[in-house]
């Protein structure tokens, strides 16, 4: 892949103006263009005999063909094509970070990914490679997130959540925890409004679900800033969501937010079948599942690699369950793009927990928060 001209900048006005989340270079098999400069290389020859646009395809491929030859000497011509294309993806991959400013900021911001995958054009199958190994090295900068995004991912349904950081996060998830398990057993109090009521804590997330927050966490009206939004997303750093979360923060300065996501997300369902090859959506649809997506696909990359047997219903819950809290976490690194939000979990204590709800039991897991979060916001954060 060429790394000017009008597909790189077709790239940039994805990740620009339309804010898209994930650049995937694919490549695919039985490519005549690789299958050439493999032949070429093996024979001794080179490309500069080759003309026109056909020669300059082929120099881009050199180094991959090259590449593979050194890495597998006795290979045969299919199996040096099958590498050459995986390196020529992520060459590609390479070039367009190096060459685009616009996507290079958007990766260092948080804000963009750039995976590589190949297309079987003989199954339909299309294999993903994720982001480039030595991503790092190409922008030239630590990335924590990278490097979470990159280490296999443990569910944390099981595991006990961090108690908070601070004592009055820590008040804060004790009676989230406390009112949410009155809630599961139907022993919930009689509460009222009142007028000095102030949100001691803001839930973000799930807009398919009919439930009343306050119910769920049983606090009276007025004692959680509730902001529902589909899929558990946080949306454009310019929305209305953001624009309303900072406000809160602002205004009443409260030391905690909880990612909630639904553990039968149908937003979540529907950006797996499109990992998976499911029917474009439409534009609104996309905006929501793009976001959604880059989840998905990790957890399926995950459990596609995974050595362990799954039966099939087995593999879809896995790959469900791990979406829905990568996602919760995925939401936690846009939020804290925004400076106003990052600045309150620095300087102000703010703690931004992830959490799921399980639609059978109505019962709330806390995940704790990001674990990569000192890295997000470049800071050391103490505990109280």
């Amino acid at each position: 892949m060429s790394a000017s001209g009008s597909t790189l900048g077709s790239a940039e006005y994805a990740v620009g103006p339309l804010d898209s989340k994930l650049v995937m270079v694919t490549g695919h098999t039985n490519c005549g263009a690789v299958t050439a400069t493999v032949k070429t290389m093996l024979s001794g020859g080179d490309t500069t005999s080759v003309g026109g646009s056909i020669g300059k395809v082929l120099d881009d491929i050199v180094d991959a063909a090259k590449q593979a030859i050194k890495e597998m000497p006795d290979g045969t011509v299919p199996e040096l094509v099958k590498l050459a294309t995986k390196i020529n993806v992520f060459n590609s991959v390479r070039r367009i970070i190096e060459f685009s400013h616009i996507i290079k900021e958007g990766i260092l911001s948080g804000a963009v990914q750039v995976h590589g995958s190949v297309y079987d054009i003989n199954t339909g199958k299309v294999e993903f490679y994720g982001e480039h190994p030595e991503l790092e090295k190409i922008v030239g900068k630590d990335l924590p997130v990278y490097k979470f995004r990159n280490t296999e991912y443990t569910l944390r349904m099981s595991a006990s959540a961090s108690p908070g950081r601070s004592a009055t996060a820590q008040a804060s998830l004790q009676r989230l925890a406390q009112g949410n398990e009155r809630f599961v057993k139907g022993t919930t109090k009689k509460l009222s409004a009142s007028k000095e009521a102030e949100p001691f804590a803001i839930i973000l997330g799930m807009a398919a679900k009919c439930v009343v927050m306050e119910r769920v966490f049983d606090v009276a009206p007025g004692e959680l800033l509730v902001q529902r939004v589909a899929g558990s997303i946080a949306g454009r750093k310019d929305s209305t969501l953001f624009a309303s979360v900072e406000y809160a923060i602002g205004r009443w300065k409260p030391k905690l937010m909880v990612v909630l996501a639904d553990s039968s997300s149908k937003v979540v369902r529907a950006a797996i079948d499109q990992a998976s090859g499911d029917v474009i959506p439409t534009p609104p649809k996309r905006g929501v599942l793009d976001r959604v997506m880059v989840s998905a696909m990790r957890a399926k990359m995950q459990v596609d690699s995974s050595t362990k047997k799954m039966t099939a219903a087995g593999r879809d819950l896995r790959i469900q369950q791990l979406t829905t809290e990568l996602n919760a976490f995925y939401t936690i690194e846009q939020l804290l793009q925004s400076d106003i939000i990052r600045e309150a979990v620095v300087e102000d204590g703010l703690e931004l927990h992830a959490a799921v709800l399980d639609e059978q039991t109505g019962v709330v897991k806390m995940l704790g928060e990001h674990p990569a979060l000192e890295g997000i916001v470049g800071a050391k954060l103490t505990s109280e």
